[in-house]
């Protein structure tokens, strides 16, 4: 054999071993990428990967990268070039590629207005948001799959609170402060009141608020540990601006990586985000509830908004939900008529969830729920394609 005929047969044979290798550790091992350094979502993405391997009889595996492959910036196009194989996806952080998903999502501030499952606001907010862009959206599918992704789990805090240097509860205090904010609808929320929105990484609060550079920031109280701004915020007002983050996938898969998988497979990574939905939306709840306990022993100033602030904001929030639609229409090129059905539907939806989680007292009853009433309607076969 010629030289140069046995160095290219061997080193296509390395070149194809090598291939055939690491399609077998990719299609085992899905490689997970979490923007965030422990809380919620760390144990949500523990209790999906439990899932995973039970779900598809031990064939395949997840490894979690807490907030060391990806961050949330990187994270859209990092799982859509395949350098994770699914990831903590925050569509908020790349608005242009995801309008229609991102428009349930700003509907959020509905929940202000309707207190009927207090406590479990999330709950039924991520519920609406799954049949939402599960079952009621195909431009939502089509966002995901222009992005070469496959949306298979939620992301839902609880409501958003106002974490300050100074206390603030009345309308006159919000008056020029700069205030960190989460979206759009908060945004608009911070200028109705004369304050100034300033739009930062979740990651960069912690030193914009230690050194001054805002005044409040917008989150749910879970971001007290998860981020550690415990050590730095000194005043807490609960009850506006209300609304909560739900403009994400909490376990969105490669596209190229989904499709290797059979039918069956696919059904097992379903009910696996299933579960992952329903953890990271309950172990979120908890956690506010503890961290809220934590912020008060410390000696964080815990402050109610005052009547007037109340019903100002609630006003507000009554015309910004009409507005919506019409925004999502104008920044985002897209038709005004349709983004008027979705956000109608998305309203209706959150009404309907809010009358089925009154009941959930676990993380695997409201799986089990999102499971019947999402999940189950979706054929494997056809999903994500």
């Amino acid at each position: 054999m010629d030289s140069r005929k046995l160095l290219y047969t061997t080193a296509l044979g390395v070149a194809l071993s090598t291939a055939a290798i690491s399609s077998s550790v990719q299609a085992d091992t899905l490689r997970f990428a979490v923007g965030f350094p422990s809380g919620a979502p760390i144990e949500a993405a523990k209790k999906y990967a439990e899932a995973v391997k039970k779900n598809t009889n031990n064939e395949h595996s997840v490894k979690i990268y807490e907030l060391s492959l990806l961050n949330h910036s990187e994270m859209s196009s990092g799982i859509s070039q395949g350098m994770a194989d699914l990831g903590y996806l925050l569509t908020a952080y790349s608005p242009s590629d995801y309008p229609h998903s991102n428009l349930g999502a700003d509907m959020s501030m509905q929940t202000a207005l309707q207190n009927e499952v207090p406590g479990k606001e999330g709950y039924a907010y991520s519920g609406a948001m799954l049949e939402y862009i599960m079952l009621n959206c195909p431009e939502c599918q089509n966002e995901f799959a222009s992005n070469n992704q496959v949306y298979t789990s939620v992301v839902s805090t609880p409501a958003y609170v106002m974490f300050c240097n100074e206390p603030v509860n009345t309308v006159e205090e919000i008056n020029g402060k700069r205030l960190r904010i989460s979206g759009a609808s908060w945004a608009r929320w911070a200028k109705n009141f004369g304050g100034s929105p300033v739009a930062l990484p979740v990651t960069e609060v912690y030193e914009a608020l230690e050194q001054g550079v805002v005044d409040c920031t917008f989150l749910s109280p879970t971001e007290l540990t998860n981020f550690n701004l415990i050590d730095v915020v000194k005043n807490i007002t609960t009850d506006v601006p209300g609304g909560l983050y739900a403009a994400g996938g909490a376990a969105t898969l490669n596209r190229d990586t989904w499709n290797r998988f059979n039918n069956e497979e696919k059904e097992g990574l379903l009910k696996a985000g299933s579960v992952m939905a329903a953890y990271v939306t309950f172990l979120y709840q908890q956690q506010a509830y503890s961290d809220m306990e934590k912020a008060e022993k410390k000696g964080i100033n815990i402050l109610k908004a005052e009547g007037d602030l109340l019903e100002k904001s609630r006003e507000f929030i009554k015309s910004d939900l009409e507005f919506i639609p019409k925004f999502y229409a104008d920044e985002y090129k897209i038709d005004g008529s349709r983004t008027q059905e979705l956000a109608a539907n998305m309203s209706k939806l959150i009404e309907k969830w809010n009358g089925l989680v009154g009941d959930i007292e676990t993380a695997d009853q409201l799986a089990e729920l999102y499971w019947n009433e999402v999940y189950s309607k979706l054929d494997p076969a056809t999903y994500g394609k």
